[in-house]
């Protein structure tokens, strides 16, 4: 039986340190630690600290990379291509340089799974800097230049042993059903659905929707990805939705994205427990970069048995990485802290899921009931009533259960330097 596959998305900033070899990594960002064990823990032959072989890359910020699933040593991968979609919503990549047909081929020659080019709705009417982020007037734009980029994938694709995504758009099953009618001609292996954050009062919907158009009674179509997921209480309902599928017998793989292990640390954030009775996600700490770390022991011990802190040996010279700045000053540097925490937050993030994943295989709800937070159980018992009834409409009500706001609010974007990181 299928599983939801989490797919752990790496940052722009890990991007750049996997391009370096094992001994400079280990020379450059590793010299508090003991072993010095790899952090490609995609690769198969390599003594790494642990292994998960899902990675997600993004074509918009590294499409200027020739070669790189072979640079970054990726072959034994299942590697999902982030087509750039989101960089072009927010205007991070040149709407005219980057085009369907570079992200195609980047996409086929480092990627596995990937979707079409898509042109997203969702920053249509924000503001950075009192100018538009969007690059895009409106909506009808972004939906004609997404229906053309699935002909021109669907037209030019080389790789028959890759899939491909189409994407759906939209706040409301309307919006959705608009985008879906003009952009289903192109069929593609699966789907995927960005913009929501992981709330399944978009996602729910937009999943039974495809299911009640027979989208996944097609020969080869049984991908759904999700974009962009930050909550850890999502990851439970994924795997409960894909458990329900497994019943119903519905050929769909739900697949779904997060890089939250390792955009945290950009911020000190440091993973310390999951919670799953009490609450849900991963408790943390912050490290904030305004302390004064020369007044921390010598002896102390970050609290925690990953393998990647029982290996930190060395934990003051860790927080007591300096450099110089331009004018002689020393500060303090995070450099070292965000690349090798980031695993250390990944770790227990996988630990999470997966004691959660042992959990729901019990099929018990009076196990649910002993082990997950009152409003989790009684969301995972309404699930299995929307499962149950697929062919009813349940938007109303899922909106009501799992929406906070009926409508996004316009949103003021005044960093944009933030969208490697998402």
């Amino acid at each position: 039986m299928k599983d939801a596959i989490y797919i752990p998305a790496y940052s722009d900033g890990l991007m750049s340190l996997l391009e370096k070899s094992d001994n400079d990594i280990k020379e450059d960002y590793q010299t508090d630690f003991d072993k010095k064990k790899s952090l490609r823990i995609y690769k198969k032959d390599n003594d790494s600290y642990f292994k998960n072989y899902f990675m997600l890359i993004s074509a918009g910020t590294s499409h200027k990379r020739e070669n790189f699933r072979k640079t970054i040593q990726a072959e034994d991968a299942m590697v999902f291509v982030d087509s750039g979609g989101y960089q072009l919503a927010h205007s991070t990549v040149n709407t005219v340089k980057y085009t369907d047909d570079v992200a195609l081929k980047w996409s086929e020659q480092n990627g596995d799974i990937f979707p079409i080019l898509d042109r997203p709705t969702f920053t249509l009417g924000m503001m950075r800097d009192g100018k538009p982020v969007s690059p895009y007037k409106d909506y009808q734009e972004c939906l004609d230049l997404s229906v053309n980029s699935a002909r021109h994938y669907a037209e030019n694709r080389t790789r028959s042993d890759a899939k491909i995504l189409n994407v759906i758009q939209g706040q409301t099953i309307p919006q959705v059903k608009k985008w879906y009618d003009e952009i289903k001609k192109y069929q593609f292996e699966g789907w995927a659905y960005g913009g929501t954050r992981g709330n399944l009062g978009r996602i729910v919907p937009a999943i039974l929707f495809l299911i009640n158009n027979k989208e996944f009674d097609r020969p080869k179509c049984d991908l759904f990805h999700i974009f962009g997921v930050t909550s850890n209480e999502s990851m439970i309902y994924f795997q409960f939705i894909q458990m329900l599928l497994n019943k119903h017998n519905i050929d769909m793989q739900i697949t779904y994205d997060s890089t939250y292990w390792n955009r945290t640390c950009v911020f000190g954030g440091y993973f310390t427990e999951a919670r799953y009775i009490t609450g849900t996600g991963m408790a943390s700490m912050n490290w904030p970069n305004t302390i004064d770390y020369k007044n921390m022991s010598k002896d102390f011990k970050l609290p925690c048995h990953c393998p990647i802190c029982k290996d930190l040996k060395d934990v003051y010279s860790f927080f007591n990485h300096y450099k110089t700045d331009k004018d002689g000053n020393e500060k303090l540097s995070f450099r070292d802290f965000n690349m090798n925490i980031a695993f250390h937050n990944l770790y227990l993030q996988l630990e999470y899921l997966e004691n959660v994943t042992r959990i729901l295989k019990s099929d018990m709800n009076e196990i649910y009931k002993e082990f997950f937070p009152k409003k989790i159980y009684d969301n995972l018992v309404f699930l299995e009533e929307v499962f149950n009834n697929m062919s009813k409409d349940w938007e109303g009500e899922l909106n009501s259960r799992f929406l906070k706001v009926d409508t996004p609010p316009v949103v003021k974007v005044s960093d944009s330097s933030l969208a490697e990181f998402i």
